[in-house]
């Protein structure tokens, strides 16, 4: 437990350095770009990654422009270009790139109105997702790729020993939401995604749209990853605080 705990002060250390250097870098650049997310998508390239131009991939940004803010646009684009830059950082390599562009423009949907219901948003979203690709007429073993990528976006450990596509969505997501990884990116690369794809104060406005989601559905949080985010937000369930999962193993009804 103390090695591990060293990792992940190590971790958080150099994720934390990482930052300030980037921070640093990026006062001399200019946010708030003017270009839309859909004319960012057609960029042939971004820090060294293709952006796939298939008619799919174009629908499946049109889809994330028309139900989704701007920030969580450019963060779910953002999404796939780190997160192939970290698939190919760990020597591995992504044969369906249309699925996985697909997977990473759509992996938020279950957050927006439009498509939330009453499950994870991770589900929720993938949901959507596959009937997008039912809707494009995608074969059933891909649609289910994309399904899996979504689904499976917030399950570390999980997510990346399975499909590269897979993999890649969970890397980008965990590097955008929480750094993970951010040490080991070129600061130039960084800087160019972010010039491209600007944050537009992603953790704060991230922040609000999972609090609306725990506050929409108390209930899905329990067990969740998002159960701190509603105890932090007073979200409560039959009139108490979300329980944790040691409080939950405390009251299990068995004897011991």
């Amino acid at each position: 437990m103390r090695s591990r705990c060293s990792s992940l002060h190590r971790t958080l250390l150099s994720n934390t350095f990482s930052r300030r250097i980037l921070q640093r870098r990026m006062r001399s650049l200019k946010y708030g770009s003017s270009i839309k997310p859909m004319a960012l998508a057609r960029l042939k390239s971004v820090a060294g990654v293709i952006i796939p131009d298939t008619a799919l991939c174009k629908a499946a940004v049109e889809l994330l422009e028309s139900s989704s803010p701007e920030f969580l646009c450019t963060h779910c684009l953002r999404t796939y270009i780190f997160g192939s830059l970290a698939v190919r950082s760990i020597g591995r390599s992504v044969s369906d790139e249309e699925a996985a562009f697909c997977a990473s423009a759509l992996h938020d949907l279950g957050l927006v109105p439009a498509y939330r219901r009453d499950n994870r948003f991770e589900v929720d979203g993938a949901d959507a997702a596959r009937q997008f690709c039912e809707k494009h007429q995608v074969p059933p073993e891909r649609a289910d790729l994309v399904w899996k990528a979504i689904a499976l976006h917030t399950s570390p450990g999980i997510a990346t020993r399975l499909a590269d596509e897979i993999a890649l969505v969970h890397l980008g997501a965990g590097l955008e939401l929480f750094g993970l990884g951010l040490n080991q990116m070129p600061p130039q690369m960084v800087e160019e995604v972010l010039q491209k794809y600007p944050r537009m104060d992603f953790k704060t406005e991230f922040r609000n749209l999972l609090v609306e989601h725990c506050r929409h559905n108390p209930a899905v949080q329990v067990l969740n990853w998002t159960d701190d985010v509603a105890r932090t937000a007073g979200c409560t369930l039959q009139g108490r605080p979300i329980p944790t999962a040691s409080q939950l193993m405390s009251v299990a009804p068995y004897e011991e």
